[in-house]
């Protein structure tokens, strides 16, 4: 697989896995078992998340299957980044974090 792929790959890995995190948090005030439901949504992303990262591995460790994988990893951390950004309560920033510890 292609680092350029692999990117692209990872970055829609990301979106799955955030995305699925984020509709599970929003699920989590009107469930019976919230416990369950974090475990298993954890544990379903997780398991398609590995299982991808092995497909793009390959079941080898030449070097190009390790860029790939790296590349993957990187459209992966991106995709965070941005949903991190995104989803960021308006007008948080580090200090007022800081400032409410303070108190």
């Amino acid at each position: 697989m292609t680092p350029i792929i692999a990117f692209i790959v990872g970055s829609g890995l990301g979106l799955f896995y955030f995305g699925g995190l984020w509709l599970t948090v929003q699920q989590l005030p009107v469930t019976k078992h919230p416990y369950r439901l974090m475990l298993f949504s954890f544990l379903f992303r997780l398991a398609i998340s590995l299982f991808v990262l092995y497909l793009i591995i390959g079941g080898n460790t030449k070097l190009y299957s390790v860029v790939s994988l790296l590349a993957c990893c990187l459209g992966f951390l991106i995709v965070r980044t941005i949903a991190i950004l995104l989803i960021r309560p308006r007008g948080s920033s580090k200090t007022n974090y800081q400032a409410r510890d303070n108190c």
